[in-house]
């Protein structure tokens, strides 16, 4: 038998027990999505990375941000089963959000070997499956907007990213993927809590703590304007900072009810918020005592409460 027949074998037997996994109800939820993708194994600038690609289109990639370049499960199985590509794939899209442990597992002896993980699914309590190497993927439902969160001991990804699919289920995990907003909330707390900020100048001066993402009311999930700038999209704005700025400050004051520093502590936690100019400290702009962020507040707030008069 020479090896190409072996590697076919293998690729058919692989497919094929996917394929009875998924009928045994293995990940019900997402099986009628059409957000699945394949992946292939890549060395990108020296970094090993696993590059997701359009199921119906032999190797074009897919993209987060392209629907178009996603497909079925079914499609996604039958793209796998030629050969070209390393594994299964899904896009993450709200309200599933994805945990990433990385060095958690060992498939040898189908162990979890990092503490903080063993308590991370415990705590969690949803669907846990294998990843393709050394760590585990856990997947939740949450009824809030989220950041994405990357830190050496736990990544969390609710928007623009794709996750591998293996369906190597973790024994005693649930089978199902479970809704965890509050557990999510404690893993915000535990791994990327809040960071304490100087107020803007008022009278009451202090510090504040900066708010989390998860603290927007549920019905700002269904803003499709804000999802798209709190992912860092610009494009319905052309790409110009300044406008895509305004807006998301703008939706940001809308949800919640005009809370400056809620707003201000959102906006810098979001991509938009990351450039220096965003980031600029008080006191040191080029207009005296505020900052970037607090003036066009500001305006947006001068602009609803006193608009200008009709002629």
């Amino acid at each position: 038998m020479n090896p190409e027949q072996t590697r076919h074998e293998r690729l058919i037997d692989y497919t094929t027990m996917l394929r009875e996994r998924f009928e045994s109800g293995v990940l019900a939820e997402l099986q009628d999505l059409s957000q699945w993708v394949v992946w292939r194994a890549e060395v990108e600038e020296g970094k090993k990375k696993k590059v997701p690609y359009n199921p119906n289109s032999h190797l074009l990639k897919a993209s987060v941000k392209t629907p178009k370049s996603w497909g079925t499960l079914t499609e996604a199985l039958t793209a796998l089963k030629t050969g070209n590509y390393s594994g299964l794939g899904f896009m993450i899209t709200p309200p599933l959000v994805m945990l990433d442990l990385d060095n958690s597992f060992d498939r040898k002896t189908g162990t979890i070997t990092s503490p903080h993980a063993a308590e991370i699914v415990t705590e969690v309590d949803s669907f846990f499956e294998a990843s393709p190497y050394k760590g585990l993927h856990g997947l939740i439902y949450v009824e809030r907007p989220i950041r994405n969160v990357h830190t050496d001991a736990l990544e969390i990804y609710g928007h623009d990213r794709f996750t591998t699919i293996t369906t190597d289920h973790i024994a005693g995990t649930p089978t199902t993927i479970k809704h965890r907003t509050e557990a999510l909330e404690a893993l915000y707390r535990r791994f990327a809590p809040p960071v304490e900020e100087r107020a803007s100048q008022n009278t009451g001066g202090g510090v504040v703590a900066v708010a989390r993402l998860t603290e927007l009311p549920p019905e700002a999930a269904r803003d499709a304007v804000l999802q798209e700038l709190l992912r860092g999209d610009m494009s319905r704005y052309g790409n110009d900072h300044h406008r895509a700025d305004w807006h998301l400050l703008m939706k940001l004051l809308h949800w919640t009810g005009d809370d400056r520093q809620l707003t201000k502590s959102l906006f810098l936690h979001s991509p938009l918020g990351q450039r220096p100019k965003a980031q600029e400290p008080e006191g040191r702009g080029k207009r005296g005592n505020t900052n970037y962020v607090d003036r066009t507040i500001d305006r947006i707030l001068q602009k609803r409460h006193h608009p200008p008069m009709r002629r």
